[in-house]
């Protein structure tokens, strides 16, 4: 059998992509090297791709949780094969004889030989079937290199890591790099179980922004989870939009959500809600992924509200919900206190405004009573004009006009002051002689 891996710092070197036991008597174990003790996610945005070398940098330490099934959900077996062990697994003892059996068999006619496996968790799946055999986080073709899985079509069964030791599991990120298998590149999960034990977990790299595929892994941070716990738990939010550059439609009615009781309902802008819990939901088809439980303040129904516009996850089965849904990472939540602060400010500036109105409405008042006494004044303040009043008064009561046709001769100035829709006002020096409605 073909050796399928060397190992060097840092890095898994594939020498055979159809080849993944391998056979030795003796095998050297390396110690798991010590990390620094997990840091403090300081964020609220869940694991992505597309991430540049510091962002991967800061992921160091923090721990992994795989999205687990939905218990309701019917899902088939799944087996993945792009989870690799940096120190391969005894699988089985295999005793090969050196020569032909005899009665009195003695130590030089066989040798015992331990089988070994390079996957994670190792177990023996026999296969007919394709989409049993899965990469988790990435396709099929870019998993192609990674050289657990025969590509010659005549068979799919041998060792692979089944979904249950990854799916629902919580793994520490020891760190991470690029690592290109033929003509694909992967990114390079390099983790630790809760046993201790050391995998490396291959996941699509993220080039196309616009991909859903590439938007988020099918995992999610502890630590952010743990931040947005802090940050929503027990609080009440105004939903007031949603982010800038969000991917899908956006309805001027609102956002797609469901109830906790499965049903769907529109939640509209503005609208107050609680956050309650923060948890793994399915919605009996696929994944349990991290959601949101939030109140709606005005009617007491339950709504979940899902962390992220999640993958399928990547070539397994799983669901996706609408485009114009609601995703708490696309969200525009401004915390109620702010809401209501500035609508207590925005009513202090109305009721400033409308005191400053008042007070410069009896100036005006009292400005015309003194000028032009309190008959006129009275006729101007209610929009009033009259014959005899003079250019300054009528332009107080109905404001300038929207043209002026002037005229001059021996007898004086006739001016016509035209207003919108077919009024005029007529004066003869200066005087208002006629009106026109």
């Amino acid at each position: 059998m073909k050796l399928l891996f060397c190992l060097l710092p840092g890095l898994w070197c594939v020498t055979s992509a159809s080849a993944q036991l391998k056979t030795e008597s003796v095998l050297p174990r390396k110690a798991v090297p010590q990390t620094a003790a997990a840091v403090v996610y300081d964020s609220l945005t869940n694991i992505r791709v597309n991430g540049d070398a510091a962002y991967y940098e800061s992921l160091v330490g923090q721990r992994l949780l795989f999205y687990p099934r939905d218990i309701h959900a019917d899902l088939k077996p799944i087996a993945y094969f792009n989870f690799l062990a940096e120190t391969p697994a005894a699988v089985a003892v295999d005793t090969v004889w050196l020569r032909k059996p005899r009665k009195k068999v003695r130590p030089e006619d066989f040798r015992v030989d331990t089988l070994y496996s390079d996957v994670y968790s190792p177990r023996f799946f026999k296969y007919f079937g394709y989409d049993d055999l899965t990469p988790l986080g990435c396709s099929v073709h870019e998993a192609k290199g990674i050289g657990t899985l025969d590509y010659s079509g005549q068979t799919r069964s041998g060792w692979f890591t089944p979904a249950e030791a990854v799916e629902g599991r919580s793994f520490e990120i020891l760190g991470v790099e690029k690592s290109k298998f033929e003509d694909s590149e992967l990114r390079m999960f390099r983790l630790r179980d809760a046993g201790g034990k050391v995998l490396y977990w291959f996941a699509h790299t993220g080039k196309d922004p616009k991909n859903l595929r590439s938007e988020y892994y099918p995992a999610v941070l502890e630590g952010a989870l743990g931040k947005y716990r802090t940050e929503y738990l027990g609080r009440d939010f105004f939903l007031t939009g949603r982010k800038p550059g969000a991917t899908g439609y956006t309805s001027s009615f609102g956002l797609t959500a469901n109830t906790m009781q499965g049903e769907q309902t529109i939640l509209q802008f503005d609208t107050e809600l609680r956050c309650t819990d923060v948890r793994l939901i399915g919605n009996g088809t696929g994944y349990a992924v991290p959601s949101f439980v939030f109140e709606r303040k005005q009617d007491s129904v339950q709504i979940y509200i899902p962390l992220t516009r999640y993958p399928v996850p990547f070539g397994i089965e799983g669901y996706m919900l609408p485009s114009q849904g609601a995703f708490v990472d696309e969200l525009l939540l401004t915390p109620a206190e702010a809401v209501y602060a500035q609508r207590a400010e925005e009513e202090r500036q109305r009721e400033e405004a409308r005191i400053q109105r008042e007070k410069e409405e009896r100036e005006h008042k009292a400005s015309l009573y003194r000028k032009y006494g309190k008959q006129t004044a009275d006729l101007i303040l209610a929009g009033k004009v009259r014959i005899g009043m003079t250019r300054e008064m009528c332009r107080a009561a109905w404001g300038s006009p929207d043209d002026i046709n002037r005229s001059s001769g021996s007898w004086g100035v006739h001016e016509q002051w035209v207003y919108g829709l077919g009024s005029y006002l007529y004066f003869e020096n200066g005087i208002l002689s006629s009106i026109q409605n």
